[in-house]
């Protein structure tokens, strides 16, 4: 089940985010904790300043993920910006589980980036149409997406 969180600054005094889970520390003492894998947006109040969302934005190490086009025939870009330097990869898996590619496995720098996959697994041959995953990985925290090839 996906959730969308509804954040107000005025009412969160802590927030530390990791790979799995993001803890967020209300001025009522209270501590709330979600799986990031479940959150489908953030909307930030109108109270809250330019620096303020800035700050919380500067948290998230992949700071968005998303393939174009998707579905996709023959190839599909894969772009993501990360908010620090630091060991890169980005692995395809079908939906069994199985990694069919590495497509980068390298140290980066932070910004914007992004790469293209054909469509192949890693002895270059042509996969089958179908659903498959990439995952983006810096340092310790990964992100997965679905993407879906047609022929």
């Amino acid at each position: 089940m996906e959730k969308i969180i509804f954040l107000t600054f005025i009412a969160i005094l802590g927030l530390s985010l990791n790979a799995e889970i993001m803890t967020i520390q209300l001025n009522s003492g209270e501590t709330i904790e979600f799986d990031t894998a479940e959150i489908l947006q953030i909307t930030f109040g109108p109270d809250v300043s330019v620096e303020e969302v800035v700050e919380f934005i500067s948290k998230i190490p992949i700071k968005f993920l998303k393939n174009y086009p998707n579905p996709f025939n023959p190839t599909t870009t894969i772009s993501f910006e990360i908010a620090e330097a630091g060991k890169t990869q980005i692995e395809i898996y079908n939906v069994k589980g199985q990694k069919v590619k590495t497509l980068l496995d390298d140290a980066m720098e932070m910004g914007e980036h992004s790469v293209i996959w054909n469509g192949t697994n890693s002895n270059n041959k042509q996969v089958a149409s179908g659903i498959y995953f990439y995952k983006v990985s810096v340092n310790n925290t990964e992100q997965i997406k679905k993407m879906i090839l047609i022929k």
